[in-house]
């Protein structure tokens, strides 16, 4: 359960493409994949199924959902970790075929990323550790119909009291009228700073310009983050390894954050996604009473109408490092969540 990982890529702008390195995972044969997701759809509301596993262990990724041609979900499946080094994969899953496939892979090895945003059908990644040494400020750009990796402005570097401070990883990316919305975990160096508050941005892909905003907390707090976007405003929720969890809405027409009510238990390593303008947080792991590492199960949903937190279904079984978004099978949204070892990497919530 490594959630801190530790050189900024030193990579020209433009669009490439390098061969992965690091992962050692092949494609499985056509015949070895279910060509329909069809006997899992059978299924009560509130509930869990296991779809096709993801065939290779995999946690610090991002995920993002784009919609094919054919109007099909497609999740894919963006860089982490194995075992402790970062990899290059990129993982694409047809939610509606149940079937995986291998786009071009990562132009570098990432994992533990700021999250991944889509905007006008194309991904964005920033942030991350392409190695387990320095941070990155960089932002990759993936477009699925041309199958190609595009690098873009990094994210500012800033300077506080007279030190830089990265826009690292370990945080959350969400989407607002067509722009960037990044948390990310503030290091300097290859470490977090233990006087630093997380720092947030917004990109303009129109501009490729970054512009730094508002930072979420007044209090320090560590990554990893999660959250997302429910209508038009960007909600936050994060946990310290031995703290209870906080949470945070910021409000783009305010250019302010508002204190919601906390989660109530800390959350290291959970997956979240937005459902039915309810914000989900999946999984996880904490520290027990008496020092052990504990990994859950539990699935938590925030209601801002309510400003209440509630339980849904538990996951089919504990699982951390793991990452979610939301997708469409028959007209009808969902939550995917993947992550971890197979079998059970491939989880899809019907509510």
């Amino acid at each position: 359960m490594l959630y801190r990982p530790l050189l900024p890529g030193a990579l020209a702008l433009g669009t490439f493409w390098l061969a992965g390195c690091g992962d050692t995972a092949t494609e499985p044969p056509a015949s070895a994949q279910p060509t329909t997701g069809a006997p899992a759809l059978a299924v009560t509301s509130n509930s869990w199924i296991i779809r096709n596993a993801l065939p290779m262990t995999r946690s610090g990724h991002a995920v993002a959902t784009v919609t094919n041609a054919a109007g099909q979900s497609i999740v894919y499946v963006i860089g982490g970790s194995a075992s402790g080094a970062p990899g290059t994969k990129v993982a694409a899953y047809n939610v509606a075929t149940n079937r995986w496939t291998w786009p071009r892979p990562l132009p570098v090895p990432l994992a533990w990323s700021n999250g991944a945003g889509v905007i006008n059908g194309k991904i964005y990644v920033s942030g991350g550790w392409p190695l387990l040494d320095n941070p990155s400020r960089a932002l990759y750009m993936f477009n699925p119909a041309a199958n190609t990796w595009t690098r873009k402005r990094d994210i500012p570097l800033i300077t506080i009291d007279g030190e830089p401070q990265y826009g690292a990883g370990s945080g959350v990316t969400g989407v607002i009228n067509g722009k960037l919305y990044v948390v990310a975990g503030c290091s300097w160096g290859p470490e977090y700073l233990e006087t630093c508050n997380p720092l947030f941005f917004r990109y303009d892909p129109v501009t490729d310009r970054w512009t730094r905003l508002p930072s979420p907390y007044n209090t320090i707090t560590h990554p990893p983050y999660g959250g997302g976007v429910i209508g038009g405003k960007f909600y936050l929720t994060s946990s310290s390894y031995w703290d209870d969890a906080q949470f945070s809405v910021y409000d783009p027409a305010t250019n302010r954050w508002t204190t919601k009510p906390i989660l109530g238990a800390v959350r290291i390593g959970a997956a979240t996604a937005v459902l039915g303008g309810k914000l989900y947080v999946m999984g996880g792991w904490r520290w027990t009473a008496d020092g052990h590492a504990e990994t859950l199960d539990l699935t938590s949903v925030f209601n801002p109408t309510t400003n209440l937190w509630s339980q849904r279904a538990p996951l089919p079984s504990p699982r951390d490092g793991i990452a979610g978004t939301t997708v469409m099978l028959n007209g009808t949204p969902r939550i995917e969540v993947i992550g971890g070892p197979a079998p059970g990497n491939n989880l899809q919530y019907i509510p």
